[in-house]
């Protein structure tokens, strides 16, 4: 609970004498929690209304933690819409991706426990997957270096049976046989098929369910009370309903079995669970403080790109800070768990809307713990060589994308093919990097030659080449 909860009215010391003494223990205990409440409580809750306000937010779980403490955990707006359900803090929702993690830490303490090697084939594992003469190893399944191709990439193929509860072999037959998309450990590619395979690994080395294997591995000994697999079937006491858009109006989400996102994409959770699972991995709780680093060590690729990822986990900056995070996005839901490791901060924010973005409410509200400015670029003149020599299409496989610099009236403009998506101004800040107009943290940045770009966005950062 909040600590700041506790009653806020104030009775002259006098009168607290002559109260019933257990009484008078509660209300002094009860102004000592308000008196030691951080001074951004106040300031987070009015930033969070403030968005849960706008037309394309339904709710939000948040979690605050620092040196040690849970300071916020609460749930904001509804959980479910059509019934004015509000959100509290134990309701469940949709973390995505963020399960990446908890995958990674727990094949990590299946290696402590010498259960597998990370240089282990998968084929040791899981057999049938055909790898057409290849050997990929667990390794490189968790910093997505496999080159085995993401099902969540394979267009009309996966959205035809999204709907659908698949088995592994089921679910595997969508890129089982596709040809790889590149030599494993060559390049880097973020791959959903990996986890999933992950998730196949720590089954057989578990020999129980990988539900099963996060509760008993993880959720239990860390006493995470609200965190589970998600099962569509099974009715989950307290869990939210995510929402998208159709035709410009809230609408629920796209039906998801939810047996498809498995190892890579299936936990319910709060913010708080997830702030206390953030401190307890980076505190050696769950696994060792020499297995943390290495899970928290980005993949450099032999041709020196460094591409800011360990194992389930995103190494980054954020105002000067380093910063271990990860987000995710699954059908309805949106997620952000980051950890300021200079401020020993951990901030939690999970969305139950698709517009309803919470990593950007994830970053105010790091600033106003941190008591930072938000960023302001510089809008300086761009010399006319780099506008004659930058603009051009350039491809990031990273994110599936291609970006189009043009250049017009002495500004530049970035393109994606994002639908509906129109071009930004690109800010110029010196040298070769600039900022998107519409949001200050995008950041793009040219190489001398300008034959390559690197995008950094949500922690991430992404490898572009000129076509």
């Amino acid at each position: 609970m909040r600590a700041r909860s506790a009653a806020a009215t104030s009775l002259p010391s006098a009168a607290v004498k002559h109260l019933p003494l257990a009484l008078a223990f509660v209300l002094s205990l009860s102004l000592s929690l308000r008196a030691q409440a951080p001074e951004w409580i106040d300031k987070v809750d009015a930033i969070v209304a403030a968005r849960v306000a706008k037309p394309d937010a339904v709710g939000f779980s948040v979690g605050i933690a620092q040196r040690g403490k849970v300071l916020l955990e609460k749930g904001y707006g509804l959980a479910e819409a059509e019934h004015d359900v509000p959100a509290t803090a134990t309701t469940r929702f949709r973390i995505g991706s963020i399960t990446k993690q908890f995958t990674a830490a727990a094949i990590v303490r299946a290696v402590e426990q010498q259960k597998l090697d990370l240089d282990d084939d998968l084929s040791k594992f899981v057999p049938d997957f055909p790898l057409q003469g290849k050997k990929v190893s667990i390794r490189q399944l968790l910093n997505h270096s496999s080159g085995i191709p993401s099902y969540t990439d394979v267009g009309a193929t996966w959205e035809k049976v999204q709907p659908l509860e698949l088995s592994h072999q089921e679910l595997l037959a969508l890129v089982a046989g596709k040809p790889f998309d590149f030599e494993p450990g060559a390049q880097w590619s973020y791959n959903n098929t990996g986890y999933y395979l992950l998730g196949m690994v720590l089954e057989k080395v578990f020999g129980k369910s990988y539900a099963q294997v996060v509760q008993d591995e993880l959720c239990a000994p860390l006493q995470l009370a609200h965190t589970r697999y998600d099962v569509s079937q099974e009715l989950i006491k307290g869990r939210a309903q995510g929402y998208g858009f159709a035709d410009g109006k809230r609408a629920n989400d796209a039906l998801l079995g939810m047996s498809q996102p498995g190892a890579a994409g299936a936990l319910l959770s709060t913010g708080g669970d997830l702030v206390r699972w953030s401190m307890a991995l980076a505190g050696g709780k769950v696994v060792t403080a020499a297995n943390y680093t290495r899970m928290t060590t980005p993949l450099v690729l032999g041709n020196g790109r460094d591409t800011g990822y360990g194992f389930g986990l995103m190494v980054g900056e954020f105002s000067g800070q380093r910063v271990v995070q990860h987000g995710g996005g699954i059908h309805g839901f949106n997620s952000m768990l980051l950890h300021v490791v200079p401020a020993d901060l951990h901030i939690a924010v999970i969305s139950n809307s698709e517009r309803a973005s919470a990593d950007k409410l994830a970053q105010d509200l790091t600033r106003a713990v941190l008591g930072v400015a938000k960023f302001v670029a510089k809008d300086d003149a761009i010399p006319a060589d780099l506008l004659a020599a930058l603009p051009g299409t350039f491809t990031l496989p990273d994110v599936g994308m291609d970006l189009a610099i043009t250049a017009k009236d002495g500004k530049l403009f970035a393109k994606g093919q994002a639908e509906g998506q129109g071009a930004f101004r690109l800010l110029f800040q010196g040298e070769r990097e600039f900022r998107a107009a519409f949001d200050h943290e995008i950041k793009v940045v040219f190489t001398a030659d300008g034959k390559q770009l690197t995008l950094h966005q949500g922690g991430g950062v992404f490898a572009g080449t000129r076509q």
